[in-house]
């Protein structure tokens, strides 16, 4: 049976920048994608015993960050996420969230963020995306008919 989801626990790197210390701490996170939301990636972080914060990010955008060339300057994405390369380190990745209640600053190694990208696109293959989606279900959940 083909599966019909991804969820792999990573570790990341939270950049501390409080006060005049800039250290990174390890942070657990579970990347999970589901087939039946095929354009979003979810990043769970986990920040105390059981507590978790999720994000969702485009896949697109996750995909064009990792072709970055490394150690460039250049980033994708603009607002509340942004992707970049290390400029020293070309297996690391940088993940910038920014929220009302501030901004934090992860660092993934880009392999295994690749990998977890090509499974999914082995389970979606992107530009088939839109067949994946329950475009009724979607209609009626906006209060509209589906047709």
């Amino acid at each position: 049976m083909t599966p019909h989801r991804v969820m792999v626990p990573v570790w990341a790197e939270l950049l501390d920048t409080s006060g005049e210390v800039i250290e990174l701490a390890p942070l657990k996170v579970v990347v999970r994608y589901r087939a039946d939301d095929p354009y979003a990636v979810g990043l769970d972080f986990e920040v105390g015993s059981d507590v978790w914060v999720c994000w969702l990010l485009a896949r697109d955008l996750l995909a064009a960050g990792l072709a970055l060339t490394p150690r460039s300057e250049n980033e994708v994405g603009d607002g509340d996420v942004v992707i970049r390369p290390d400029r020293d380190l070309p297996w690391r990745v940088w993940i910038e969230l920014s929220s009302p209640s501030g901004t934090g600053c992860y660092a993934f190694k880009r392999d295994t963020l690749a990998e977890i990208l090509a499974t999914t696109e082995a389970l979606v293959p992107r530009g088939s995306e839109s067949g994946r989606i329950d475009w009724d279900h979607e209609i009626a959940v906006l209060g509209g008919e589906a047709a």
